[in-house]
């Protein structure tokens, strides 16, 4: 599609990896395009001068472009357990209760955030971590921000974690959810709480955060 848009840059899986980045035309503009991907699919970013915008605009829409809206680029994000700031982070969510610790360095002596890491509290056993959710029920979407109890605990409840993004999935035919649960990584399999209001509770399966495309294949297309 950019291709048919006009742009000069050599868009080849080789040539252009993923979080590469190139300057180029796209439509005649000065463009700068790179290669990353906020969904989990096959994207690119462009950014060029403000005054040329329109014209790219409707050059790729020309070329067969599909405008979507930023739920749908939430949902499918969510599907491949892609977190979002501040719906998954807050000023207490480090990367290991993500499931980032890949990202952290084990090598270097030193750097922002390390002390910040090895304080006590910030790795204790019990740290909210990231899971998916499916709930019993496919067709019951959770409320956003709804707290986790445990199955069969009485009003008034007492949280371990809450929902942090939640969607129905076209893709899967289904709701799912992203959430942070007391221990999460070590309850998967497990099925908990998820109060809708009131002393209605409904039942849900704690499962890996990614719900389709495991191996990221489609973002490297």
């Amino acid at each position: 599609m950019l291709e048919s848009a006009g742009c000069d840059i050599d868009l080849d899986r080789a040539a252009f990896r993923f979080f590469d980045w190139r300057e180029g035309h796209v439509a005649g503009a000065p463009a700068r395009v790179y290669r990353v991907s906020f969904t989990g699919e096959l994207t690119y970013e462009i950014a060029t001068p403000a005054g040329y915008g329109l014209a790219v605009w409707e050059a790729l829409i020309a070329a067969g472009a599909a405008p979507y809206g930023t739920e749908s680029l939430h949902v499918m994000r969510a599907e491949k357990g892609f977190i979002a700031i501040g719906d998954e982070t807050d000023g207490t969510v480090t990367p290991l209760d993500l499931g980032l610790g890949w990202a952290v360095s084990k090598k270097k002596a030193d750097f922002i955030g390390k002390r910040g890491l090895e304080r006590s509290h910030l790795c204790a056993p019990g740290r909210l971590q990231l899971v998916g959710v499916l709930t019993r029920d496919p067709s019951i979407v959770l409320p956003d921000g709804a707290p986790a109890v445990e199955i069969g605990a009485a009003a008034p409840f007492a949280p371990i974690g809450r929902v942090t993004s939640t969607y129905f999935s076209p893709t899967l035919g289904r709701s799912i959810a992203l959430a942070l649960i007391a221990g999460g990584r070590g309850r998967i399999g497990e099925t908990v709480g998820f109060s809708t209001g009131g002393a209605t509770v409904v039942p849900a399966r704690l499962v890996d955060p990614v719900f389709y495309d495991k191996e990221g294949e489609r973002q490297n297309v």
